[in-house]
Parts: C-alpha cells; sequence; structure tokens
C-alpha cells in the first residue's frame, strides 16, 4: 500500500470562522517530542572597501590562507575511532552471547557432535550447500560446548548414513557402492520426486489429531527422524523484522507511613506498625501475595471486608478498611487504616505507589459509545511512525510499545491498581506515550481518576452501550468525566466529533480555553473533514483537509465508520503538530483490527469480515454500513449465547434476515444450555418453530422467507462458518458477526479454542477444492451432483 501526501496546491472552499479557541502554531512540546533543531549557517559579512568614485579596495585579509578544520575527532584518529566502535559492538555481543547462552544451548543439545577427524567434517565438493555449511558450524560449536561441559556428548549414530532406505554400501538398481556424497544426493532427489515422507514430531502430530479429530493415515506410519528436519519451510519467519523486546517487571516497595502522606488520603484512624513495608496492593482477595496492602473495596454484590481473612492468609501485611476490625485475631496483618471510601481511595492509593507513571507520558484517553478501539489502533500506528515508543491499552489487546504485546487479560476493563501497574511498566520499559480506551464503567467507577491525560478524544454517543447499565444520560456524564481534565492550555487538547449532537456538551467540559480540534464527516465546519471518498469491498479511500494541507490515504478499514475512526486520528495528530507524511504513513499502517470489521484476504473474490456485533443495534449498524459498500448480497452468520439475553434472541435473527439476502444461525458460547433450544428461539424472529424448519430438510430444501431472503441453520458454529464462506460467491460479502477477536467457544463447562478468523481462512482454501469436486457450495445444506 504506498504512501500519498498530496503536495500540490488544491482549490480549498473559504476556511469557516473557527467555532472553538485555535491550536497554537507550534503545539509539539505537548508530547515532548525529540525533535532535531535545524541551525541556520550564516555568511560571514563583506569587509570589502568602497571609497569615493566607486572604487573597490579588497581587503588584504581575504587573501590570508584558510584556517585548518576544527578537529571534529577530537585527536582521535579514523583508525582508532572504528576500533573503539568495533570494541564497544564486540562487548555488546558477548553481552547477548552470555545472557541468551541458555537459549543456545537448548537450541542445539539434540544435534550429533562433530566427527573427531577434520576429514569427515568437510566432504569433496564443500561449501557449495549453505545449508551443509550451517550444519557443520552447528556441530563444531556444540562440540566446543562439550568441552566446555556445558553439554552431554551426543556421538554420531551407527545408523545415520541411512537414506530413503538405501545404507552405505548398498547397491541400487545394478550400480556399484556408493559414496557418502552419492547417498546424500539420492536421498535430495528423491525427497524432490515425492519418494520419501516427511516426518512429523509427536507434538504437531498431536496439534493434528485435535484439529482434524481424525489420525492422518500416513502421518502414523512415520517414525521418529534420526536428525532434526532443516527443511526451509519449517522456519518460523513470523517474527522477523519486528521490534520485540524482553519486557522488564519493575519492583515497587514502600513504607505504608509513606505511602499515605503521598497519595493524601486522610485516614479516620490508624491501628499497627505503619512503617510495615509493602510491596503491593491488592483489591482482589484471590490476587493478594506476601506483603500487599489489601483494600476492602465495597461492590453492588461484594464486599471486601467479607474477605480480609482469605488476604491475611495469602499474606497481606496491611489493611484499609471503611469499617473497624479487629487485627490482633489476624495472622499477618500489621496495620490498618481506617477510611471513609475504600473506593475513592484506591486509585490514590495505587497511583501513589507506583509514583504516578502517567505524569512522564503523553497519555491520549479515548471515550464514547463505537470506535474506541479502531482509534486507538490507528492513533498508536501514528505516534510510532513520528519515532515515539507508544503504548495501548484497549478491548483487543494491551502493549508496551511497538510490537511487545502483553499477556492477554480476560477483563476488558483494567481496575484502578491494574491499569496504574501496566502503566509504570511502560514506563519502566522506555513507553513515550500511552493511547487508552476510557469506558464509561471506567470513568463512572473511578478507575482513571488518577490518570493524567493530555489529549480527550470523543468518537460518537449512541443509545447502547453494552460497557455501562444506566441510561444515555448516564453515559454522557461518564464520558464527560475525562474532558473534566482538560484545564491547562499549554498542554490538554480536546478532540471532538461534531457531527454528533453532543459534541457541544463535551467542548464546553473543562477549561474553556483549551485548544479544540473538530472533525466530522458531514459538518463542512470541522477542522479535520473528507473531501472525497470512496467505499468499496476491499479498500478505503479518503481525501482528508486538515488546517495544514490536504492528506491521501488508502486504507484496508472498510466502512463510513472507519472514516471517523481515522478522521479522529488525523485531528490528534494535527493537535500535536505530527507531519502530515507521518499521519499518513501511520494510518496506512494499520490494515486491520482485531475482530472490528477485520477483512480476511486470501485474495479471493468476495469480501469476508469477522466483526464483534452481538446486540441487535450493533449488527443492525453493522450490516447497514456492508450495504454500503453495494455488494451483490450479503451473506451473516449469528449466534446468541446461552443462559442469558434470550430476550434479544428473535430480534437478532429479525435484523439479520431482513438486512442479509442469506442468514446462517448458529451457537456461540451456549454454555450449559442446548444450542437447539437457543436456535429455536432465534427461530422464532422469522415466524417459525425448529420443527417447522426441520421439515424442509426432510427434502433438502429450505424455501425463502416472506421477503426472498433465505435462512439456515447449524448447531456446530465451524460447519456454520465454513458454509457461509463456501457460499460466496464474486462480489458478494460474508459476515461473521459475534466473536470479533475473541478466541474460545464456550460448551458445558468446557472452554475450548475457536477462531471465527481462522476457520474463515481454513474455508477459503479449501473453497476451490469444493468447486472442483463439482461440489455446488451456493445454498445449504451442499449437495453432491447426481452422479456421485
Amino acid at each position: 500500500m504506498s504512501l500519498h501526501w498530496l503536495t500540490l496546491p488544491l482549490p480549498l472552499p473559504p476556511s469557516p470562522a473557527p467555532l472553538y479557541p485555535p491550536l497554537p502554531r507550534n503545539p509539539l512540546p505537548l508530547l515532548h517530542l525529540h525533535l532535531h533543531l535545524h541551525l541556520r549557517h550564516h555568511r560571514k559579512p563583506l569587509t570589502a572597501t568602497f571609497v569615493a568614485g566607486g572604487k573597490y579596495y579588497p581587503n588584504p585579509s581575504e587573501d590570508d590562507p584558510p584556517e585548518a578544520a576544527e578537529d571534529a575527532s577530537h585527536g582521535v584518529s579514523k583508525f582508532e575511532q572504528i576500533h573503539r566502535q568495533a570494541s564497544r559492538a564486540r562487548k555488546l555481543q558477548e553481552e547477548d552471547y552470555k545472557n541468551n547462552l541458555s537459549t543456545f544451548l537448548d537450541a542445539i543439545k539434540d544435534e550429533e557432535d562433530a566427527p573427531d577427524t577434520p576429514d569427515s567434517v568437510d566432504t569433496e565438493g564443500g561449501g557449495d550447500d549453505f545449508f551443509e555449511e550451517i550444519d557443520k558450524a552447528i556441530a563444531l560449536q556444540r562440540k566446543e560446548f562439550v568441552k566446555q561441559g556445558l553439554l552431554e556428548p551426543n556421538p554420531p549414530k551407527k545408523g545415520g548414513g541411512k537414506a530413503a532406505g538405501v545404507e552405505l554400501g548398498e547397491t541400487v538398481d545394478g550400480a556399484g557402492e556408493l559414496e557418502p556424497e552419492e547417498v546424500i544426493d539420492l536421498e535430495e532427489i528423491d525427497e524432490l520426486q515425492g519418494l520419501s515422507v516427511v516426518s512429523v514430531n509427536d507434538d504437531q502430530e498431536e496439534e493434528e489429531e485435535e484439529d482434524d479429530g481424525v489420525v492422518n493415515d500416513e502421518a502414523s506410519e512415520v517414525g521418529k527422524p534420526d536428525s532434526i528436519d532443516s527443511s526451509f519451510d519449517a522456519v518460523d519467519l513470523s517474527g522477523f523484522g519486528k521490534d520485540k523486546v524482553r519486557i522488564v517487571e519493575p519492583k515497587f516497595r514502600m513504607a505504608l507511613a509513606e505511602l499515605l502522606d503521598e497519595c493524601k488520603v486522610v485516614p479516620i484512624s490508624v491501628y499497627g506498625n505503619l512503617d510495615v513495608e509493602i510491596t503491593g496492593i491488592e483489591h482482589d482477595c484471590r490476587m493478594v501475595s506476601a506483603g500487599d496492602l489489601f483494600v476492602c473495596c465495597v461492590g453492588k454484590e461484594t464486599d471486601g471486608h467479607m474477605y480480609l481473612s482469605e488476604a491475611d492468609k495469602r499474606g497481606a501485611v496491611a489493611v484499609v478498611a471503611s469499617e473497624e476490625i479487629e487485627i490482633e485475631e489476624t495472622l499477618g496483618c500489621k496495620a490498618l487504616v481506617i477510611v471513609e471510601d475504600t473506593n475513592a481511595a484506591l486509585p490514590a492509593l495505587a497511583a501513589s505507589f507506583y509514583r504516578h507513571p502517567t505524569r512522564d507520558m503523553s497519555v491520549i484517553g479515548i471515550t464514547g459509545t463505537n470506535g474506541k478501539t479502531t482509534t486507538a489502533y490507528l492513533i498508536k500506528a501514528m505516534y510510532e511512525a513520528m519515532g515515539l515508543r507508544t503504548g495501548m491499552l484497549s478491548s483487543v489487546a494491551y502493549y508496551v510499545h511497538g510490537n511487545n504485546m502483553l499477556e492477554p487479560s480476560e477483563y476488558s476493563s483494567p481496575d484502578a491498581v491494574s491499569v496504574q501497574g501496566l502503566m509504570a511498566k511502560m514506563l519502566h520499559n522506555g513507553t513515550q506515550a500511552v493511547v487508552m480506551e476510557t469506558s464509561t464503567s471506567e470513568l463512572s467507577l473511578g478507575r482513571c481518576e488518577e490518570l493524567d491525560f493530555d489529549i480527550a478524544v470523543f468518537t460518537n454517543l449512541m443509545k447502547e452501550d453494552p460497557s455501562f447499565d444506566g441510561l444515555e444520560g448516564d453515559s454522557r456524564d461518564a464520558y464527560a468525566k475525562l474532558f473534566s481534565k482538560m484545564v491547562d492550555p499549554e498542554r490538554h487538547r480536546k478532540i471532538v466529533n461534531i457531527d454528533d449532537p453532543n459534541a457541544p456538551y463535551f467542548v464546553a467540559q473543562g477549561n474553556s480555553n483549551v485548544p479544540v480540534v473538530t472533525f466530522a464527516v458531514e459538518n463542512k465546519k470541522a477542522d479535520v473533514r473528507p473531501l472525497k471518498f470512496e467505499l468499496s469491498l476491499f479498500e478505503t479511500m479518503v481525501l482528508v483537509s486538515t488546517p495544514y494541507g490536504i492528506l491521501e490515504i488508502s486504507s484496508g478499514l472498510l466502512g463510513r465508520h472507519n472514516i471517523y475512526n481515522i478522521l479522529a486520528a488525523i485531528a490528534v495528530g494535527v493537535a500535536v503538530g505530527a507531519p502530515l507524511e507521518e499521519i499518513v504513513r501511520g494510518i496506512e499502517e494499520v490494515d486491520a483490527v482485531p475482530g472490528r470489521c477485520e477483512l480476511i484476504d486470501e485474495e479471493q473474490t468476495f469480501g469476508v469480515i469477522v466483526d464483534h456485533a452481538q446486540t441487535p443495534n450493533s449488527l443492525s449498524r453493522l450490516l447497514d454500513l456492508m450495504r454500503e459498500l453495494k455488494p451483490r448480497r450479503i451473506i451473516t452468520v449469528i449466534g446468541c449465547c446461552g443462559e442469558h439475553d434470550r430476550g434479544k434472541r428473535p430480534l437478532m435473527t429479525k435484523i439479520a434476515t431482513d438486512k442479509s439476502d442469506v442468514t446462517m444461525l448458529t451457537s456461540d458460547n451456549p454454555g450449559n444450555e442446548d444450542p437447539l433450544d437457543i436456535l429455536d428461539d432465534m427461530l422464532s424472529g422469522v415466524g417459525l418453530t425448529m420443527q417447522e424448519y426441520l421439515k424442509h430438510a426432510e427434502n433438502d430444501y429450505h424455501p425463502p422467507l416472506k421477503n426472498g431472503h433465505r435462512l439456515f441453520l447449524h448447531d456446530i458454529r465451524l460447519v456454520a462458518v465454513r458454509a457461509a464462506v463456501a457460499m460466496g460467491e464474486e462480489g458478494d460479502m460474508v459476515v461473521v458477526a459475534g466473536k470479533g477477536h475473541n478466541t474460545y467457544q464456550i460448551e458445558g463447562d468446557k472452554r475450548e479454542y475457536f477462531d471465527d478468523r481462522e476457520e474463515c481462512r481454513e474455508a477459503l482454501q479449501y473453497v476451490d477444492e469444493l468447486h472442483q469436486a463439482g461440489i455446488d457450495t451456493s445454498e445449504f445444506p451442499w449437495r453432491l451432483p447426481e452422479s456421485h
């Protein structure tokens, strides 16, 4: 995907009067960007003399010999400089070798030792085979490790001369005895001709058996190989070129008295030893470890005071509570602090314990009903294009910076302690900026109270917000808490979507003098808006007007809603003074966001997307956006979770069948509920029962619905997804909704791995084979030709 930045002057409409405080012309210090200053070299003033009559007399000093150039090498010769650089490089290499020695040993512990005689290592014509030279080097290095006592000896096996069933000295087709080189050549020829079976190890066989459910007969007959297969195809290049580094875990410890003083929490009363050392903070008794401070938070259904004994057993050394507790009865608790509200004290305690990490990073908060995740990915990529190490906290993934992703969390919204700990880890590992989704629950419950945000972004406000149980007005008030932090005109910025009718409300939050950058698709007064855009099944093209120039962007993010997300990211770039070419480069770097209208591209002639839409409103909006791409047909796969939300099941089916040409109903985490009962509830959305549907199955034909659209179902999700993809034809759009980036299926008490994206790719790879076999996949259930 090429990067474009239009530099040609284009005719622009007259600029409207600004609605909000203008941006400073040089807002770059906001992010502490380390920019290179270009010094201007001024010429030396002329010293020639003019006298009466216009005659010119040169200054004698101009004839002086030129001065010697300043010694930039500080007296060190070029050779000495190179020598020093080489020494430093050698030292770094030695340190890397020591740090990763265990990895090197594990990699070659199963290799065979090099022969004792050098002649047996080198073969005639040696050096012509690149991989042969690598094997020699590995064998010799292993021999050195054996001499040093780091590895056990592993001499060459006597049967190692076998090749494709031919032993050394054996006769082939009446020929004489084979030399070792000829045996190797024969083995390579047999492999190229497909005469030998490539072995797989036990782990791979087990994985294939689990995935397919059938043991491969050929693979089961293959024994263990005598040596490691050095096939080039087995080399994993997925991480090549990625800037992954080892993430270092910071350690924190603080005396309880110091912590109370730092966090400004005023206790009602204090008991015990305040000099006790705290090594962590927890409000979940299950996560407490030795040395932790346990905070007894009170929730809707639980009360932390009830779990004090469990926290004490796990090693808590101090407790913060809002009720009087007898600590003499505990085993290891040495101090008790009584406060008025433990929930309010928790964020302050966590921020002080982790030394307020967000004060030393630029933090961008994104709030709104839809678009937060995609906007976060775009901003992260844009900041990294500017050369800033940027972390991210989103509902999909946590990144320290670059490609260094943290282990996936079970909770999409981290609590106040977790978010401060994650921020501290990022800062400790060199992160300079952080992009964070801020949901209504995080804002309303005070989890973001002690975070020092620099930029607030508002995407939109819909009636439905799945992260919050309150009303629309409650969601708006929760979002406003992020914007209320924007009080410093020199440092803070507000980014607002003015196509949303709630925009003035968010602009008014905080200090009215804080600069505002607006974006919109419809409103022509926005600072960042599209002049033109084109939507298709595989690409989005948009021409964007900004206060500093016009951008041309080609993105793999599909749909009109992603234009809003792209504009939001551009507005952030404009607010911080990012170079326009780096804005474009960063945004075009994001081809897909996991589970967010994610395009599955295997070079097929129809579109396939995977999305997390799992509510009636989100599904309806998704299908409307897909219809705007003008596909020939929309084929939709949907399911409903078991054991809750029964009321939405008929509505989901009604929306899908109204807005899709073909709908495939299936299961989605049925849990302990019968998948057929869930499907029966979903069928009621089109006035059918399971019995009525199954009657048509007897004739292997399902008639169209009243609106002319088709409806099928299968209770096994794998079959449903693959069938829907196989139905796709040129110009169609297949929509697999519900799971998105989630990679599991819950059936009964089992939680098994399942990824809609992988199943779509798998199906796309075999569609052609099905068609070549004469199977008509345009209608489900598939029927074999009559000739079969």
